[in-house]
């Protein structure tokens, strides 16, 4: 029978012919598994039957304490064939701690060492139990998402048993065990997918995943889905960090709808600035009235009468624009979409005339040639089904009298 020195030269020979490699196997945080096996008992407890093989079962308990080193305790019960004292039970109960000295991709291999007891029962010879030392090298498997499968072989020495020619014994051990995960699965970037089962490891924080741990990107646009501002981007528009297009001026109106890229114009619909156009131009030798000035810029929100930043421009040049009538008489005439009642758009329409005929007075238009009449939403210009439509019937018209 090998003697336990040569037991300890045995292990620490596998030991250096294990390499390590850069990333490790992910193992249960806690674990609890089965140990089956077989034993070969020291001569001086068995006698001539030291080389049968004597079957083990056992139960273990183990816990990571940090990214080398785990805490185990295990039972290990086994029922000995022997000729010297006769049968024997022999029950052995350790605890220590493991080091994976090499850490492979699907697997860690790792040596023990732990203390404990050796509790011997005989058929004919004394019942002892005795402290012992242990030592074990072996390697555990990733399965599934959360399990482990194990094996390892061990040596187990007892002291101070006088009731036997030697001062001890050394039992030999050849275990297989499968333990299952207790608690969740290491997830290291919180995408909830096991470590295990993550094909992309680092995925950034709130980016949506699929299956396989790996971010979706719904717009191809190269911004993750959970951290794209704008998920329907139209395919083969650059966008910018947050997955929304680029807007070059500024204005709110992306490039690629943008007509006036380089001209901002917040609040327009194509993103250039708004421009006061006439239907029907004055003679160039003499400004006339011309039949209509309609505002195009000047628009209101919905349900609203209070002027919007950006017509200021238009009405001011409007201002200077009867200012080269003479005395012609004006009417400014208010009109909205279809939304809410007649009657309620028809008020509406009239505060918004008298808002742009106070606006022009403001501006040195005498008030005498201004009159303001609201048209409720009787003369559209555009369909009230769409919202562009609705968006140009909310406007403000300048009629000359005759």
């Amino acid at each position: 029978m090998m003697k336990p020195m040569h037991a300890v030269w045995l292990l620490a020979g596998v030991v250096t012919l294990v390499g390590a490699t850069a990333r490790a196997a992910e193992m249960p945080e806690r674990e609890l598994g089965l140990l089956l096996g077989g034993g070969w008992a020291d001569q001086d407890l068995v006698g001539g039957q030291d080389d049968e093989v004597n079957p083990l079962f056992g139960l273990r308990y183990g816990q990571r304490l940090g990214t080398a080193t785990n805490f185990f305790g295990d039972l290990v019960f086994g029922p000995y064939d022997g000729n010297r004292v006769g049968d024997a039970d022999v029950t052995t109960l350790r605890g220590g701690l493991e080091w994976l000295f090499s850490r492979q991709q699907r697997y860690n291999w790792f040596l023990s060492g732990g203390l404990g007891v050796m509790n011997v029962n005989t058929d004919s010879g004394p019942d002892f139990t005795r402290p012992m030392a242990s030592l074990g090298v072996g390697q555990a498997w990733e399965v599934g998402a959360n399990d482990a499968f194990r094996w390892e072989v061990r040596a187990d020495q007892s002291f101070g048993n006088d009731t036997l020619p030697n001062s001890g014994l050394t039992n030999f051990q050849a275990l297989l065990g499968y333990s299952w995960g207790l608690g969740a699965p290491l997830d290291s970037d919180g995408d909830g997918v096991a470590n295990r089962m993550d094909q992309c490891p680092n995925t950034p924080s709130g980016a949506r995943v699929d299956a396989r741990g790996c971010p979706l990107d719904s717009d191809g646009d190269g911004v993750f889905d959970g951290l794209d501002r704008c998920p329907d981007t139209p395919a083969g528009l650059k966008v910018g960090a947050d997955g929304c297009p680029l807007d070059s001026d500024g204005d709110g109106v992306p490039d690629y709808l943008d007509k006036c890229p380089s001209e901002p114009a917040p609040g327009s619909a194509d993103g250039c600035p708004p421009k006061v156009v006439a239907t029907e131009p004055a003679p160039a030798a003499e400004p006339a009235a011309p039949r209509k000035l309609m505002l195009e810029g000047v628009n209101f929100d919905s349900d609203s009468a209070r002027l919007r930043p950006e017509s200021f421009g238009v009405l001011d040049g409007a201002a200077a624009t009867l200012k080269e009538w003479g005395e012609v008489k004006i009417e400014v005439a208010g009109h909205t979409d279809s939304v809410n009642s007649d009657a309620y758009n028809l008020k509406l329409s009239q505060r918004r005339a008298e808002a742009v005929r106070d606006y022009l007075i403001r501006q040195g238009v005498a008030a005498e040639r201004l009159t303001a009449k609201g048209y409720g939403e009787a003369n559209p210009v555009a369909d009230n089904q769409t919202a562009e439509g609705r968006f140009k019937n909310r406007r403000v018209e300048l009629i000359p009298q005759q």
